[in-house]
């Protein structure tokens, strides 16, 4: 109870005092309820939210304090009294209704904020979405623009190099395997026995070979075999050499070096049975695989 209700609800008990000491009537309790209620609601928030019907109760409240005051037997009193109570209760379900609608306001307007707010984000990841997927796209078109060359320069290379197989079949034996084209030629038609210095005829060969696989940019290796025939050590220094040599020419004429390679197989591998002398003949020879470009392979 604040210092005016205190104030206001004092007079009324001195009077009731004062008039109990004096024999007057004691006021009825419709009265003093409707006092009670009156104070309660002007001293809640209904005078700032709902004036207007504060002061209708607090009207109704004076005509029924004057009625009293004016015969305080008469009927009129409790009407009034009740009539004031009742128009207390009005303002303060008003206060009340006034209240919620401020809340319900302000729920409103918090929940657009963040609507907006959501709305904004959610625009902006939408932006960035469509950005990434544009960027995504883009790079999608060039890997595809570089397939397609890629693929291209596939399609180049293997009409080139069937150019060059037909071309090469013609004085060399010529087949596919799991490492590439391989081109076969005879130890005999290329070295003297046991050296490793190609002969003139060999040369004129190896020259046609050449020019049918410069440009074609493909890992080549050379490998040479032996038969076998004397130590397995002394074999494989000779077939050594002898890769050497037709590696060492095929660059001579063109042929890219950091694509050429040579292995020297002695024995290994061998194609033919060393028993017979046509079979060692077989086994002596000297193997240029063009090997996929894609991959190099260590061996045979």
């Amino acid at each position: 109870m604040n210092w005016n209700r205190a104030v206001t609800l004092a007079v009324p008990i001195l009077l009731v005092a004062s008039a109990a000491c004096g024999g007057q009537p004691m006021p009825p309790k419709s009265l003093v309820d409707a006092r009670e209620d009156f104070f309660r609601v002007r001293d809640s928030a209904a005078s700032q939210l709902d004036p207007t019907d504060v002061h209708e109760a607090d009207l109704a409240l004076q005509r029924a304090e004057s009625a009293f005051q004016h015969d305080p037997d008469a009927a009129t009193t409790d009407d009034l009294a009740h009539v004031a109570a009742n128009m207390a209760l009005v303002a303060q379900a008003r206060t009340q209704q006034i209240a919620a609608e401020q809340s319900a306001r302000e729920a409103k307007s918090q929940m657009d904020a963040t609507r907006v707010a959501q709305l904004q984000s959610a625009r902006g990841q939408l932006n960035q979405t469509q950005q990434d997927l544009g960027r995504t796209q883009m790079q999608l078109q060039v890997q595809q623009q570089t397939a397609d060359q890629q693929a291209q320069k596939l399609r180049a290379l293997e009409a080139n190099l069937k150019d060059a197989r037909d071309t090469i079949a013609k004085i060399a034996a010529v087949k596919d395997d799991e490492r590439g084209m391989v081109i076969t030629l005879q130890g005999e038609v290329l070295f003297q026995t046991g050296k490793w210095d190609l002969k003139p005829g060999a040369m004129a060969k190896l020259d046609e070979i050449a020019t049918a696989l410069k440009g074609k940019e493909q890992p080549i290796t050379v490998y040479g075999y032996t038969d076998n025939v004397g130590t397995v050590d002394n074999n494989m220094v000779l077939s050594q050499h002898r890769a050497d040599s037709v590696r060492s020419y095929l660059i001579s004429k063109g042929l890219p070096q950091d694509l050429l390679s040579a292995q020297g197989k002695g024995p290994d591998s061998p194609i033919s049975d060393n028993t017979s002398i046509e079979g060692r003949a077989q086994n002596r020879r000297v193997e240029i695989v063009v090997q996929p470009k894609a991959s190099r392979h260590s061996g045979p």
